[in-house]
């Protein structure tokens, strides 16, 4: 279970996840906390995406990422998508469905999300039941009524160590603000060592 997220530097955000969990990788005592608001229907969502998934993979113990669901009244689609993808959290397929819809090769309607929950091999009548009820839909709401709060108005929204970045961001600037925020915590080698050893390179 999720609470409180509060960071020790100065004018960072506290952001309040709830009680419910959310999607995330990393272990929850990670000195950085990176936290992603974000839409699998934005565009630049998707331009980011092999960033973060670089930042996902090296983080190793030194990086906590948490999805918040952001789904913009612009994407007509995005609210389902969402609530698919917790769908197939239920079944341990959270992240390779995320993956596949923020590849852009997916279409997000919704014999199309049904479909893909298929090929990935979940159960599809638990699927399909929880989709048709709009388990999730709750829970997507308070996220987004909890980016209203932090004055949230376009996607992808990160926080790192309660930082707000928003827009397109490099891999060299998620990085460097990364970086900035394990040398705030205490006791954290640099990110490019972390990344180094997390992939087994030598130094």
């Amino acid at each position: 279970m999720m609470a409180t997220i509060a960071f020790g530097t100065a004018g960072a955000a506290e952001i309040d996840l709830g009680q419910l969990p959310h999607p995330s990788t990393g272990p929850q005592t990670a000195p950085v906390t990176m936290v992603e608001f974000s839409d699998f229907e934005c565009p630049i969502c998707r331009r980011i995406e092999p960033e973060l998934e670089q930042l996902r993979q090296s983080g190793g113990e030194r990086m906590r990422f948490v999805w918040v669901d952001f789904p913009l009244d612009a994407h007509h689609h995005a609210m389902l998508a969402a609530d698919a993808a917790r769908c197939a959290g239920e079944q341990g397929q959270f992240w390779p469905y995320h993956d596949a819809l923020m590849s852009g090769r997916e279409s997000l309607g919704a014999q199309n999300l049904t479909d893909l929950a298929a090929r990935l091999g979940l159960d599809s009548t638990k699927f399909n039941s929880c989709l048709a009820e709009r388990k999730y839909q709750g829970q997507i709401e308070s996220d987004m009524d909890l980016g209203d709060r932090l004055g949230i108005s376009g996607t992808p929204t990160i926080f790192i160590n309660g930082s707000q970045y928003s827009g397109v961001q490099s891999l060299g600037d998620l990085k460097a603000a990364i970086d900035h925020a394990a040398k705030e915590a205490p006791a954290s080698p640099d990110f490019e060592q972390s990344s180094r050893a997390a992939r087994g390179e030598q130094q």
